[in-house]
């Protein structure tokens, strides 16, 4: 979601659908970098899950780096919690790099995918976090038919399950 969403976002105005799709862009940002730096508590599934010893997989270049340390913050005081440390107005600071950003990402989910443990991460995760990033919203869109949510419609007593899936197998491998 965090990619697709990245392509969807570069040179939008504000507006609310534009504000929609950064905020579910902000949490997507927010859980890779939670996933890739943080151990976890609980059943939290984190970088470390797809190694066949969770101490092979140590975050790349150390600590959080500072872009991506402004970034979480800013998610935290922007996004996910009631702050009086929110922005208003629209001052130059608000906007988000989006592209910088993703570059970020896309190189740390490079190298997660290169190192992690084949019994452990399905080879389509592997595929898609390796191709260029215009050929990724593509497979996306050829490969994942479903956000990994579920809702209850309004109009209805069905539940929508949405959970995530690539075509004919899972995303990701039983461990």
């Amino acid at each position: 979601m965090f990619f697709w969403l990245s392509s969807l976002l570069p040179g939008k105005g504000p507006d609310f659908e534009t504000s929609v799709r950064l905020e579910s862009w902000v949490i997507h940002l927010r859980n890779l970098i939670d996933f890739v730096y943080l151990p976890g508590k609980g059943d939290d599934v984190t970088a470390r899950d797809f190694f066949e010893r969770r101490e092979d997989w140590t975050a790349p270049d150390g600590p959080l780096p500072n872009i991506l340390d402004t970034a979480k913050t800013r998610a935290n005081k922007e996004l996910s919690h009631l702050t009086q440390a929110r922005k208003s107005g629209n001052p130059p600071d608000k906007w988000w790099q989006v592209d910088v950003l993703l570059q970020q990402i896309a190189a740390i989910a490079k190298e997660f995918s290169l190192k992690a443990s084949d019994k452990k991460l399905h080879p389509k995760v592997r595929e898609s976090l390796n191709l260029p990033a215009t050929a990724q919203v593509e497979w996306i869109r050829g490969n994942v038919t479903f956000s990994n949510v579920a809702a209850r419609s309004l109009s209805s007593t069905h539940d929508v399950s949405t959970a995530t899936m690539v075509k004919y197998g899972k995303l990701f491998e039983d461990t």
